[in-house]
């Protein structure tokens, strides 16, 4: 069937011949770059739908709900167009935060498409948190939209180190401000993608948190941006045709994992509905509806959804529930794929299959996969070719099987180190050129990795990789504090919350709630803490560093239930 429609909408399935294909996207897969690789999936799948969206949008060359693959690159090359009219060039770093929309992946194609180096962030930050970016990473022109501009922005000053600033959605431009749509309209159909000189190029930076502080700007080179491209996707030209699939796209955009699931489909031909935020009642809808068959979320948003009465909803149409960012156990993956329970030969019950993956921005979202069936609590599953991996100890030697130790990285999609930070690249990647992940594992049973844990300088909540540095360094910015302990409780949908420990100054007297307040206005609400209990004494370590462990049991100790659970 070439065309069918889903909730009155005609999604068109036309496929390219089966040699095709496999010339595309197996034999001349090293072709494609960052630059041009949305020329050659429009050149391969044409009319093919490639989107759908909850919202529809219009820009000159584009109105509508439901995109080709054609309308992808038109629209990629006008943004692209467009940003080169703002005064963008090669090498220059443009900064993106939206809220989740379709429109930034475009932008961040177009950029690409003309030599520059998009830098993603998270709609969450405050206006602080967007200049400290805004000055690592040297960017001039930020584009936003017009929710992140009233909700956050406001005006102009409040990021001084933001030369040019740009719009995009259908809202007239505030002042000072350029409308990408209006730009867009005498920019051409088509521009000719600037390529890179050596798969070794910047292509992309994704700011990420880590333990020794302020976010550093992941350096993303053409060969990580193409690695899902080059490996899944190939492997998909195996299969004669395409199978009958629709994705579910429920992560952000802006998040490393949301991204990859994005490139992945792109790339495989799988049409998705793109949903631009997360709300449980509008996925379960959409489920019923769009009956669709791919669905990747973290452990926290498969919480909510259960949370919310998931069991009570149809799932029967999923047949692979995708999991990342963060570590799954087996008593929620087997909740997740009872949803989608159906019958099976013979009357037999038949699940969906449910693949973890394990990966993080400085890898492209890129190390392991889980086969499909139940392996184990907090499994990562085997390593994905062609990256290599080491398991070692606190004085860098290989640790036996079984036993846990640090998980180090090597490939080509690992970063190259981190922009304008020289020391926090030293410290990240060592001389062999190992990336030190700072992730405990040990390798189980048919050697998969299995998760044991991780600093204690990193929280995840939710999903989201937050630096416990980060926060303590913008508390005791406060004069009123002196030092400052972040943690993470434990939670039952985010998996975890950050709690913060706080000593005073000798002689302050600022209460807890003032803290709190002062903290909302100056760290983005997912990594804020939850929060903050004033301490007469803080444990510290021989080198004087908060010894977090101990924080954190005092915490869990004292804190009421009632608080720990969110209520």
């Amino acid at each position: 069937m070439a065309t069918e429609v889903i909730a009155g909408r005609a999604l068109s399935r036309t496929e390219p011949p089966w040699r095709k294909r496999f010339r595309v996207l197996w034999k001349e897969r090293d072709r494609s770059n960052f630059a041009n690789f949305v020329d050659r999936l429009v050149g391969l799948y044409g009319g093919r739908t490639a989107f759908v969206l909850d919202a529809p949008i219009e820009y000159p060359g584009f109105s509508g709900d439901t995109l080709s693959y054609g309308d992808v690159g038109r629209l990629v090359n006008r943004f692209g167009g467009a940003m080169r009219a703002l005064g963008v060039r090669k090498g220059d770093r443009v900064g993106l935060i939206t809220m989740n929309r379709i429109e930034m992946a475009f932008v961040n194609f177009g950029l690409a498409r003309i030599g520059a180096i998009p830098v993603p962030m998270n709609f969450m930050l405050r206006p602080n948190e967007i200049e400290f970016v805004v000055q690592k990473a040297g960017i001039e022109l930020l584009v936003i939209d017009e929710m992140v501009w009233d909700a956050t922005i406001k005006e102009t000053s409040s990021v001084p180190g933001v030369k040019r600033w740009a719009i995009v959605g259908q809202k007239a431009a505030p002042d000072g401000v350029a409308s990408v749509r209006e730009v867009m309209e005498s920019a051409p159909d088509h521009i000719d993608p600037v390529e890179p000189a050596s798969d070794e190029d910047v292509a992309m930076l994704f700011f990420t948190s880590g333990t020794t502080g302020f976010p550093k700007g992941s350096m993303m080179t053409h060969a990580a941006a193409m690695i899902g491209m080059r490996n899944m996707v190939r492997m998909s030209s195996l299969s004669l045709k395409i199978p009958r699939r629709l994705g579910l796209l429920v992560m952000p955009v802006a998040h490393a994992a949301g991204y990859a699931t994005l490139m992945l489909n792109l790339g495989m031909g799988t049409p998705s509905y793109f949903m631009s935020k997360f709300d449980t009642n509008a996925i379960f809808d959409a489920v019923e509806q769009l009956h669709p068959t791919l669905i990747a979320g973290t452990p926290a948003m498969y919480r909510m959804l259960l949370h919310a009465g998931a069991r009570d909803r149809d799932w029967s149409s999923i047949k692979v529930f995708g999991g990342g960012a963060d570590a799954f156990d087996d008593e929620l993956v087997r909740a997740v794929r009872e949803l989608g329970a159906r019958k099976g030969l013979l009357g037999r019950r038949k699940l969906p299959w449910f693949v973890r993956g394990y990966g993080m921005a400085e890898a492209n979202s890129y190390v392991t996969q889980t086969p499909w069936w139940e392996t184990g609590d907090n499994c990562m599953g085997w390593v994905l070719k062609p990256v290599k991996y080491r398991i070692v100890d606190e004085d860098g030697r290989d640790v036996a099987s079984g036993k846990p130790g640090e998980l180090l990285l090597k490939g080509p999609n690992i970063t190259k180190g981190y922009w304008n930070d020289p020391e926090a690249t030293k410290a990240a990647i060592d001389e062999q050129g190992w990336f030190h992940t700072g992730d405990l594992v040990r390798k189980g049973k048919w050697r998969m990795l299995y998760f044991t844990g991780r600093s204690n300088d990193v929280i995840k909540s939710g999903g989201y990789k937050i630096s416990a540095n980060e926060i303590d360094q913008n508390l005791t910015q406060h004069p009123d504090v002196e030092h400052a302990a972040t943690v993470g409780i434990p939670h039952p949908l985010k998996g975890e919350r950050p709690f913060t420990a706080v000593q005073l100054r000798p002689g302050a007297t600022t209460s807890s709630e003032e803290l709190l307040a002062w903290a909302r206005e100056r760290i983005a609400p997912y990594k804020c803490p939850r929060g903050i209990i004033v301490i007469e004494d803080m444990p510290f370590t021989f080198s004087m560093k908060p010894k977090r462990r101990e924080v954190r049991e005092r915490l869990i100790r004292y804190l009421p239930e009632s608080v720990k659970a969110g209520e």
